[in-house]
């Protein structure tokens, strides 16, 4: 992996594979917050996960209700 910095940006450039293992570490993350009713944590990973695949043609974003969303979304 490699890490690059720009002020408030950070880039980080992984395999396919690496990639594959954060949406599934995100997946069991929203899980164990479900599981926990959590609702908050819960929809923060789901959030999360909408944000990591923005530009992600292939992704189909989940609708995170108002009241869940990061006020610093980016």
């Amino acid at each position: 992996m490699k890490l690059t910095e720009k002020g408030d940006t950070v880039t980080l450039e992984m395999s396919r594979g690496d990639w594959e293992n954060l949406l599934t570490a995100t997946g069991i993350a929203a899980g164990v917050a479900a599981q926990d009713t959590d609702k908050k944590v819960f929809w923060h990973w789901i959030d999360f996960a909408n944000r990591l695949n923005a530009t992600n043609p292939r992704f189909a974003q989940y609708e995170v209700p108002e009241e869940f969303k990061r006020a610093d979304r980016a």
